[in-house]
């Protein structure tokens, strides 16, 4: 093989990396857009859900806090994800 074409061969392989670098790129931030829609309908529920449990007293008020609670912990470890995958 001769040192064009070996050049060619590396130029060949180093642009099919790129292409596949550019496609998985492409779809984690896909991937990530998709996520973070979901967190923030999460985080809006939180939302509502804190303001029923400050409108709320006794045991149904305690109730929606938990459950405020564990979702905004669910989105927390959302958003820890996403930022480990950037």
């Amino acid at each position: 093989m001769t040192a064009n074409e070996e050049l060619k061969k590396l130029l060949d392989r180093l642009a099919t990396q790129r292409d596949e670098l550019i496609v998985k790129a492409h779809l984690a931030r896909l991937e990530a857009q998709d996520e973070w829609a979901e967190l923030e309908k999460q985080l809006e529920q939180v939302r509502e859900k804190a303001a029923q449990a400050a409108v709320i007293t006794g045991d149904s008020g305690r109730e929606v806090l938990a459950a405020a609670k564990l979702v905004g912990e669910e989105i927390a470890r959302g958003y820890e994800r996403l930022r480990k995958a950037l």
